[in-house]
């Protein structure tokens, strides 16, 4: 590249020089006399001249004075051109995504994870937000990964696990502290009520509330009354999804300090 540039710039001087060396009008003398007489020829129009019609001599100049400065830049490309090449640069497809280290171990992660968000993943990769969206967006581009949305939130699943949509909902809930102490405790205690879930747990009235409706809502939970109470037990199908996976979970467990149990019966890790 230096050479190409060092080679330009002796020829664009050499040229230049030969220029005014040669005879021509860089060297010819001019008598310069006022103009006493109208001019009384005949106007004509200006005639187009093409770049063929010059001599060579100034095709030659015009040549240089316009290509030669491009040329450094045409080598400056080629060569940050071989550097990604011998980088490995190469178009990402559904077959080389899990190439790369970092992609791998995240997808991995959200296997191991099922409904995590970034926040969790970002604490369990040690990545920054910016770099984790941008391998989650190639994730999800070449359709490794699917992103839910849930109640405000935005969890992550490997497409190969096949949740369904009750399942999903869950698992992005387990990821909350209030809804994962509250459905663990209806697993350990079926039939409770909230003054039970708020002396055991902790929560206020009103956070137990809400979360009930929002589990009611979604087919999670179902209430019934009992005299002056409400009694709380998990759905049929949530029951038997948290037994299989989230049984053993401790209450104390914070979301992105560890793992789930994988999905057994689900995963199927493919590159």
């Amino acid at each position: 590249m230096v050479q190409w540039s060092r080679i330009s710039s002796i020829l664009l001087v050499a040229v230049t020089l030969a220029a005014l060396v040669l005879p021509g009008t860089a060297t010819a003398g001019y008598v310069v006399e006022p103009m006493t007489e109208e001019y009384t020829g005949e106007w004509r129009d200006p005639e187009e001249i093409t770049f063929w019609d010059l001599p060579p001599r100034v095709m030659i100049l015009y040549f240089l004075l316009m290509a030669l400065p491009g040329l450094p830049y045409m080598g400056e490309l080629f060569y940050v051109l071989s550097l990604l090449v011998s980088l490995g640069f190469r178009r990402i497809t559904k077959r080389t995504v899990l190439d790369d280290d970092f992609r791998s171990d995240l997808y991995r992660q959200i296997v191991a994870n099922p409904g995590a968000g970034a926040g969790e993943l970002s604490e369990l990769t040690g990545a920054s937000r910016g770099r984790l969206r941008y391998h989650l967006d190639l994730l999800i581009r070449e359709g490794k990964v699917a992103a839910v949305d849930h109640r405000n939130r935005t969890g992550h699943f490997a497409r190969n696990q096949g949740y369904t949509d009750l399942e999903q909902r869950i698992l992005i809930s387990l990821q909350e502290e209030p809804s994962r102490m509250i459905l663990t405790h209806l697993l350990e205690a079926p039939d409770t009520t909230r003054s039970d879930v708020a002396e055991r747990l902790g929560l206020s009235g009103p956070t137990i509330s809400r979360h009930m409706q929002e589990f009611e809502a979604e087919g999670i939970v179902t209430a019934e009354r009992d005299g002056r109470f409400v009694r709380y037990r998990l759905f049929g199908g949530a029951r038997e999804f948290l037994n299989r996976y989230t049984g053993d979970l401790p209450v104390s467990r914070h979301p992105g300090t560890g793992s789930y149990p994988a999905a057994k019966g689900h995963e199927v890790l493919s590159g």
